[in-house]
């Protein structure tokens, strides 16, 4: 038996269709591993055998360099390419026309060959992007997504409790905005996800990690359920009803949490992105089989991919900057835009972190480090950033006045509320197996992020006091 080549969907390039986890800078082609992966064994070339001669069997990288010699030496002839392996059947024939003189009566026998893109135009070898140029392009494009997740998911979630907070409220305003996100998770990881993750991966990103994770929070969930524990607003009631009023926040929370999850999960059946994506590319068709027709090629997917990330950087960097040019510039908006300024860190390094839920010592204990450092750090932070604006028994500027009493402010919802996360979450709960793991993961999170407040928050609240506040605030 003749050994086979690689597959042309593998040469096409290099690791094009590699999905590293953890890190999420991939780049995925046009499913051309799933369409030519099938290719026939046994093919022979175009018009006449040419002395029966076969081509020699080659590795995958160094397909690409050697076919290269071939289209530049045999520009004007057909190419000819022979593979045989034995077989029970008889083998079959396919054509493979040269890939600059394609015409209409060898299109419905042609493959693609490798350097081509769909039944289009060749690309050229130097147009082909480097795997590590490419990496470097759609990891920051991945950056930059989060970054204009971040700052719309924290406009979004001030808005929410803005929204909710009035007199008289009967549950926490907060828990409007964790219902929200987890909704828009359950949406995104249910029938949808493979939709998203199909067209263009780093969109699933911004929206699970970077917008659902900054819509709820997990570090200002801590800090009101320790200042019902510790009757923080000084309400005329019993030590038994603070703890009730710390396990009402916490029940709620949890239960919208998975109310949400699973209520979007159950609209991602309806609210379907790949029927909408379906219903466009069905009237783009027929226009799209008469460029084929023509011989006019379609647009190479590397390319394409580049082009997308490229714009996504430059959408993303531009919330950034339009949004520290307010907050330098107007001290008004300070109070908003110091939050969406520090906002992007915080998502970023969340999703930093959550290479650690994949580690070995995540797997062993079914704990994702990742997700639980994220959330306790945030807690700290937080709770830091709270003690210094409300330490002492009267209001008073902190340092740097003013400004200072608003960057903690966008400290607290900013990064910390970016950092942590409900959304994640609640989906891990729901997904670790057995249960029981999956209780022992949420009482683990609870507990230390209780503890990380009364140390930093209650230690300085009973020695002296935290009933005061920035000037202004």
């Amino acid at each position: 038996m003749i050994s086979t080549p690689s597959s042309p969907a593998s040469a096409k390039h290099g690791n094009a269709n590699r999905v590293e986890d953890g890190d999420v800078t991939v780049y995925r082609s046009d499913d051309a591993s799933r369409r030519f992966g099938s290719v026939p064994q046994a093919i022979k070339g175009h018009g006449s055998d040419l002395d029966h001669r076969t081509a020699p069997s080659m590795p995958s990288s160094n397909r690409t360099a050697q076919q290269d010699d071939v289209i530049a030496t045999q520009k004007g002839a057909p190419t000819t390419v022979t593979r045989s392996i034995s077989s029970t059947r008889p083998s079959t024939s396919r054509v493979i026309p040269d890939a600059f003189q394609a015409t209409s009566s060898t299109l419905s026998h042609t493959i693609p060959d490798p350097a081509t893109a769909d039944y289009g135009e060749v690309i050229e070898p130097q147009r082909l992007p480097t795997s590590t140029h490419h990496k470097v392009i759609r990891h920051t494009a991945i950056l930059s997504l989060l970054a204009l997740a971040a700052i719309w998911g924290t406009l979004a979630r001030e808005g929410l409790v803005a929204l909710n907070t009035y007199s008289g409220t009967s549950v926490d305003p907060l828990i409007w905005a964790q219902t929200v996100g987890c909704l828009i998770m359950g949406l995104a990881t249910g029938a949808n996800r493979k939709p998203i993750e199909g067209r263009y991966l780093p969109a699933y990103i911004m929206i699970t990690t970077g917008l659902c994770g900054s819509i709820t929070t997990f570090s200002t969930w801590m800090l009101g359920v320790f200042q019902a524990f510790s009757n923080e607003k000084h309400y005329d009631r019993h030590g038994f009803h603070n703890v009730m009023d710390a396990l009402s926040q916490t029940g709620l929370t949890f239960g919208m949490a998975f109310a949400g999850l699973t209520a979007g999960d159950a609209l991602s059946d309806v609210v379907n992105v790949d029927r909408a994506i379906a219903l466009f590319s069905s009237k783009e068709k027929e226009e799209l089989d008469k460029e084929e027709d023509k011989g006019k090629g379609k647009i190479a997917q590397p390319e394409q991919s580049l082009a997308i990330d490229s714009s996504m950087i430059l959408l993303g960097a531009a919330f950034w900057v339009g949004a520290a040019f307010l907050c330098g510039f107007h001290a008004s908006y300070r109070h908003v835009t110091f939050s969406l300024v520090l906002a992007p860190f915080g998502a970023v390094l969340r999703w930093y972190l959550s290479r650690l839920n994949s580690c070995p010592l995540s797997e062993r204990f079914s704990l994702p480090l990742g997700t639980l450092i994220a959330n306790l750090l945030s807690t700290a932070v937080i709770c830091a950033a709270f003690t210094a604006s409300h330490a002492g028994s009267q209001p008073r500027p902190f340092f740097g006045g003013i400004t200072g009493c608003t960057a903690l402010k966008g400290l607290a919802d900013g990064f910390c509320g970016c950092l942590s996360t409900v959304s994640t979450f609640a989906v891990e709960l729901r997904t670790i197996k057995p249960k029981t793991k999956a209780v022992r993961y949420a009482v683990v999170s609870w507990v230390i992020g209780i503890l990380i407040c009364v140390l930093l928050v209650g230690a300085p609240s009973w020695s002296t006091s935290i009933d005061g506040s920035c000037s202004g605030f």
